[in-house]
């Protein structure tokens, strides 16, 4: 079955299963600079010495170092201050590239992305009920075509990160018709992606994926922790504690969309599955038809879809709001992050919505609990596929880094 496995171990190095050595120790360090440097913008060495608590000798071979191999840039000293000017320095956008591979029932995207996170190339494939191997020949010939345009060194290439529906429980979600969903089952896209390129590859479903481009690139370098929502076909979602992604044990965590919440009152089941009233296919069973599939094919702009649109706005706002309650009441978090497949305007209506309705029933919370809009939209799953890569080459989480 596709997802059966996440990670190409070969590819980043041996395992182990004792102690932290002497170089692990030093790679940590260098890469807790990196993260460091990423969540501030900039930072000169006495801000890291400041922050890491390490001694100002090891600080300056570490930036040194890290300068010398392209990942950090020395900027412009800042002066007007008392004593030595200070010399802060920034990610090099150039450091470093990843590809990330969003499938979903209508097609892929593949997106280009740099060290810092911007989108350097973007292809959208329009692939009605795809089956794999027709996504793995679009994303091998748009990457081959990326490469050879932008004139990628194989060494800058830190890998390709795969955001998926179609793996565990999502097989049998009715996206796709049975032969093609027979076809996914037989087949791990992961391994057999992972054959075609001498980088790894990784897999994992569309909301920890878009949920990793939030980490890296938007709202992870302002809140430590967050609860991410991402509405799609289904509602994913993924959580953050302490700057680092925790997809769980099974790759699960955040699964919003299984959580169940109150159903409408005409329905006759008390209580049903956050997907079943928050999710883009949901939406679509209100439209009926009426919106000639916009809200599939044109993610930044669906138009005037009247009433329907509200009322979907305020039932999902309502789930979200409920499950939101939940997961605080569990995680102690401060931060919600809502995000989807759908224009800016529609995402604030919702996030609007419900920051009204958690305001009562968190309001004694000790710290102010935040409703935040996502930064990507439909291009999250692919920029978070390509953020994986980047996280476990140069992130400081030691569970990746000394991961057995």
């Amino acid at each position: 079955m596709t997802g059966t496995s996440f990670f190409s171990v070969e590819k980043i190095g041996t395992g182990r299963s004792g102690g932290t050595t002497q170089a692990e120790s030093r790679i940590y360090n260098e890469r807790l600079v990196v993260a460091l440097v990423r969540r501030y913008g900039q930072l000169a060495k006495t801000d890291l010495t400041r922050l890491t608590g390490l001694a100002p000798q090891t600080i300056t071979t570490i930036v040194n170092r890290t300068a010398e191999t392209g990942l950090l840039r020395r900027l412009e000293p800042l002066r007007g201050k008392l004593g030595q000017p200070s010399v802060p320095y920034a990610l090099n956008p150039a450091a470093a590239f990843a590809f990330g591979l969003k499938v979903d029932h209508r097609g892929a995207d593949v997106a280009l992305i740099n060290f810092t996170g911007e989108v350097i190339a973007f292809e959208r494939g329009d692939l009605p009920q795809p089956g794999p191997n027709e996504v793995m020949a679009f994303a091998q010939g748009v990457i081959a075509r990326m490469r050879e345009t932008h004139a990628l060194a194989p060494e800058r290439i830190a890998g390709l990160g795969i955001a998926s529906p179609f793996h565990r429980g999502s097989l049998d979600d009715g996206l796709l018709p049975e032969a093609r969903l027979e076809a996914w089952r037989r087949i791990d896209i992961r391994a057999e992606l992972d054959r075609r390129f001498d980088w790894p590859v990784f897999l994992h479903n569309d909301g920890t994926m878009a949920v990793a481009a939030e980490l890296m690139f938007g709202a992870g370098a302002l809140s430590a922790d967050f609860l991410h929502a991402y509405i799609g076909h289904n509602v994913g979602g993924g959580l953050v504690l302490d700057h680092h992604l925790h997809p769980g044990r099974n790759k699960l965590a955040g699964a919003l969309g299984d959580i169940l919440v109150p159903a409408a009152a005409q329905d006759n089941e008390s209580a049903v599955p956050l997907s079943r009233v928050a999710s883009l296919r949901a939406l679509a069973g209100r439209l009926n038809g009426s919106d000639d599939g916009r809200i599939w094919s044109s993610p930044d702009d669906w138009g005037d879809l009247g009433s329907p649109l509200q009322d979907w706005i305020e039932a999902a706002s309502d789930g979200l709001a409920h499950a939101v309650l939940n997961a605080v009441a569990l995680l102690d978090i401060d931060n919600v992050v809502i995000d989807g497949a759908m224009p800016k305007e529609v995402r604030k209506e919702i996030a609007k919505a419900t920051r009204r309705k958690l305001a009562r029933g968190l309001a004694q919370r000790p710290q102010p609990f935040s409703v935040l809009e996502g930064a990507f939209g439909h291009l999250g799953p692919a920029i978070g596929g390509a953020s994986i890569p980047l996280l476990v080459k140069y992130s400081n989480d030691r569970d990746v880094l000394f991961k057995d």
